[in-house]
């Protein structure tokens, strides 16, 4: 396991967020749950066993994806290659599964594409030691000059999206038929969409509902930042390689501070705040390019597990039978290259 500083992300209090308890609205619904990350940090322990909690605790999740998060390097290796012990350790989650539910059936790993050409023999060590669960990679890209915002422990320099070696890594992407996952900020989005137009070939998926940020120099200024996101928005939906994910709203530098509260939100409340954006993203994508996720556990300082997903589902009553199976599972199950026997359908 790699040394890491002290986390940006609220803290997890399992007290504060029994305080409030909901029971899943229509429970019945498959979800495939296309993003979270597993840890165990000084004060964060986040494994196989406190996930399984979670998708158990009501909610019809069969299938999770493992999102790379520095987790388990194999500090022994070549520092290239370090990365693929957190393939191996999400592997082997895996393959301890209950019956019933598939915790980590895709893992996106995190290869440094900065390499260029030579990432090649670690994304192949990478699919090798998944026993076929690596669907795609992904790097610390979210940056921003504002030094009070940060969402990783260990912040990127700013640019990595624009960097010809990265670009040379997402070419051997391509022609391993891996997704591309990209976490950044609104400010970051007019490298995605370059990025995107370099590679139209490259699957990839914008996480995050695309960043926007509420902290620091952004604080109160939700209108202009929603304008400025919006036009972004609109113009990577134009590449049609991409997609989005619904969540992951729940970070400081979004500025909702839902852990400032005296108690925890209910859906209700999340829906209301989260629901302009995650609807918005609806609209300028449409239903077949979006997926909803958990971000777990950075989210879970901020809401519970079963709150989070009682709040996508009232965002989404209006929608139809189709289209709520396309955003809650059958998207993200296509996308990762997942058994759509699980779905039921």
């Amino acid at each position: 396991m790699t040394h890491t500083p002290a986390s940006p992300h609220a803290p997890v209090r399992p007290d504060w967020l029994a305080a409030v308890k909901e029971r899943p609205l229509d429970p019945q619904r498959v979800i495939v749950d296309p993003h979270h990350h597993l840890w165990d940090r000084p004060g964060q322990r986040y494994l196989g066993e406190e996930l399984l909690e979670d998708v158990e605790a009501g909610h019809q999740v069969v299938a999770t994806v493992y999102v790379q998060c520095r987790s388990m390097y194999d500090l022994q290796r070549p520092e290239a290659l370090q990365p693929v012990g957190e393939v191996r350790f999400a592997t082997e989650v895996a393959k301890r599964s209950p019956r019933g539910i598939q915790l980590c059936a895709g893992i996106v790993g995190g290869a440094n594409l900065r390499l260029g050409h030579a990432v090649a023999p670690v994304l192949d060590e990478m699919i090798e030691v998944s026993e076929g669960r690596l669907c795609g990679i992904r790097n610390a890209t979210a940056w921003h000059a504002d030094p009070t915002l940060i969402s990783n422990p260990m912040p990127p320099p700013g640019g990595i999206l624009l960097d010809p070696s990265f670009s040379q890594g997402v070419s051997r992407l391509t022609e391993r038929n891996l997704t591309l996952d990209i976490w950044a900020y609104h400010t970051q989005l007019a490298e995605v969409i370059q990025l995107a137009q370099q590679h139209p070939d490259q699957q990839i998926i914008l996480d995050h509902a695309g960043g926007p940020l509420g902290a620091g120099p952004y604080r109160g200024k939700q209108v202009d930042v929603m304008q400025a996101w919006d036009a972004s928005l609109r113009t990577l939906a134009e590449c049609p390689n991409v997609q989005i994910k619904l969540g992951g709203l729940g970070m400081r530098v979004n500025g909702f501070d839902l852990d400032q509260r005296a108690s925890p939100p209910d859906s209700c409340t999340v829906a209301e705040l989260w629901g302009p954006y995650l609807l918005r993203c609806i609209e300028i994508f449409g239903v077949e390019r979006c997926m909803f996720e958990s971000n777990f556990p950075v989210d879970k300082g901020m809401v519970s597990y079963g709150v989070l997903w009682n709040a996508f589902k009232r965002i989404t009553a209006h929608f139809s039978e189709d289209e709520k199976n396309a955003l809650f599972s059958r998207n993200a199950a296509r996308t990762y290259k997942l058994d759509e026997t699980w779905l039921g359908r």
